[in-house]
């Protein structure tokens, strides 16, 4: 009776490894670098990113997120279509990884083989219909300053780019101390503004910055003031995609002028530095 029953269990497991549920041996993509190409430069501005993600469709099918460097199984195999998708920290927030929206996703045909690697170096580029506002601080003036909705101590000015590691030799400096501690420059409201309809689909920004100090980044109408982000100190050149949708949408206004500010601390020289300033909406 028990070699019956065993004899059983063993056809068993034969017959349920052979009735397709298998899935066979993956073959496998490999990703370790990620760029942006720009088609525009004095539309679209710089191409420095912090594309931290590929969001991966086979067939249109989500397949998963990967940080890069990545290599991931793949258990189609043969002639497909893989789709990347720029993916991003929203707000800097690791906990927030979502694909961003103005980049243009990226199709591949290609033949996937069991076992093997395919390496992929995707290069997104902005999508066409994109419109910009760009401070890069290359021009002599500078288009964020004082208001008439604005208290400041000092404004931001050009730093040179000591190594000059970029095409983009300047970029702004913040500056305060004990006898001017307290900075907020924003864009013109009249001349630049901000529109309620910008925000309809989606309204990002981007930019580049290092700092000794928090800071904070803000929306200004006529009367308030609205904190969108605070940002703590770092050490090293980070780029962040910031979501003003949200405030936007919650605080309905005619027009809103962008603001940095930030106030001394009463410990060291206060130095904020940022670059390659842009505001991204939908045409």
């Amino acid at each position: 009776m028990r070699l019956f029953l065993f004899a059983l269990l063993v056809a068993f497991i034969v017959l349920s490894s052979c009735d397709g549920k298998d899935e066979g041996v993956p073959a496998y993509i490999q990703i370790d670098t990620i760029a942006v190409a720009i088609n525009n430069e004095a539309k679209e501005g710089s191409n420095n990113h912090a594309i931290t993600d590929v969001w991966v469709y086979i067939n249109d099918i989500y397949q998963g997120n990967y940080e890069v460097p990545a290599r991931f199984p793949i258990l189609n195999t043969g002639k497909q279509q893989i789709t990347l998708r720029a993916g991003i920290k929203l707000n800097g927030i690791a906990a927030t990884r979502e694909e961003y929206p103005f980049y243009h996703y990226i199709d591949i045909d290609t033949v996937l083989t069991p076992a093997e690697t395919i390496h992929l170096k995707p290069k997104f580029s902005y999508i066409s219909n994109a419109t910009f506002w760009i401070e890069d601080f290359n021009q002599a003036d500078i288009k964020l300053g004082e208001t008439s909705q604005t208290n400041t101590d000092t404004s931001i000015q050009h730093v040179e780019d000591p190594l000059h590691t970029s095409p983009q030799l300047y970029y702004g400096g913040i500056f305060v101390d004990a006898e001017n501690p307290n900075f907020i420059n924003a864009t013109n409201m009249e001349t630049d503004p901000i529109k309620y309809s910008d925000a309809e689909r989606r309204l990002m920004l981007e930019f580049e910055y290092k700092n000794n100090q928090a800071f904070r980044v803000s929306l200004l109408t006529g009367s308030h003031k609205y904190d969108v982000e605070i940002l703590m100190p770092s050490s090293e050149w980070k780029t962040i995609y910031i979501d003003l949708t949200p405030t936007v949408k919650k605080n309905p206004a005619e027009k809103y002028a962008l603001a940095f500010s930030t106030v001394y601390d009463g410990e060291k020289k206060g130095e904020v530095y940022l670059n390659n300033v842009k505001l991204v909406h939908y045409e």
